[in-house]
């Protein structure tokens, strides 16, 4: 499957057929990572959450794993019962008028405690709501397209410090980009400022706003308004879009202002 990102203690990953990038199921069992892995899962369907924690723990023996039916009691839990939880598992089942609520459900697991590594697991395709996802925390999306074994290992990447993102998710997009990319773009949208370029030349290489802001040495909001008029420059409609035109579109007419 495919990985956008990992932190500054790498996963040994040998490359193989999943996905052009990587493959999760060379990345190192549970048990290499301190022992074993404290996950919660959080799902409101009793049945849905018990079968497949059952599952999990039946192909995967040092995952360790804990249920909860909302958000809110995941908080009330005792922080003896949840100090080890490493990973948090958010099964929804996604609709456009539940989204925001979903979305503010992640942000807030982030906000309350930004140490764990948030997982989402839904039956989305669209590029634009994995996205919004991953903005608001999570560090992977879990289809259930997928086999329990690759979820599995999706869990162990996440809590390795890696972002997930399948396959299926990228290459839709790209072909959606394709279809709608015009030939060329107008002589006047080519033109970048020096500080655009150095946050294009950032996005190319998959770094977070955070990291942008701290490298170019501004504010993490000034990143995003540059990386808005990057997007309305090239019409793109998201940050991977940009760097998806900027690696396979020829722009030999970009030009720097200063």
């Amino acid at each position: 499957m495919t990985i956008l990102s990992n932190t500054d203690q790498p996963v040994k990953i040998d490359l193989a057929h999943y996905s052009p990038v990587a493959d999760v199921n060379h990345i190192g069992s549970a048990s290499s990572l301190r022992g074993g892995l404290e996950i919660a899962i959080i799902d409101d369907r009793p049945l849905m959450c018990d079968c497949f924690a059952s599952s999990l723990e039946l192909i995967e023996p040092s995952f360790r794993i804990q249920r909860y039916p909302t958000v809110e009691a995941f908080d009330a839990a005792s922080p003896e019962e949840t100090e080890r939880v490493s990973t948090v598992l958010l099964c929804v089942m996604w609709s456009n008028s539940q989204a925001d609520f979903h979305l503010s459900r992640i942000a807030h697991l982030t906000a309350t405690r930004p140490s764990l590594g948030i997982v989402m697991l839904s039956d989305i395709e669209s590029l634009d709501d994995v996205l919004k996802a991953v903005e608001s925390g999570s560090r992977g999306y879990i289809p259930t397209s997928v086999s329990l074994q690759v979820a599995a290992k999706a869990i162990q990447l996440v809590a390795a410090g890696g972002t997930f993102i399948p396959p299926s998710v990228l290459f839709n997009s790209g072909q959606a980009i394709k279809d709608t990319q015009p030939a060329k773009q107008p002589q006047g949208d080519n033109v970048f400022t020096s500080r655009q370029m150095s946050v294009i030349e950032a996005l190319r290489r998959g770094k977070a706003n955070k990291v942008i802001a701290y490298e170019l040495n501004m504010c993490e909001s000034t990143v995003k308004v540059h990386i808005r008029n990057v997007m309305k420059k090239l019409r793109a409609r998201n940050r991977t879009e940009v760097a998806y035109i900027l690696n396979t579109t020829p722009y030999d007419g970009i030009t720097m202002r200063n």
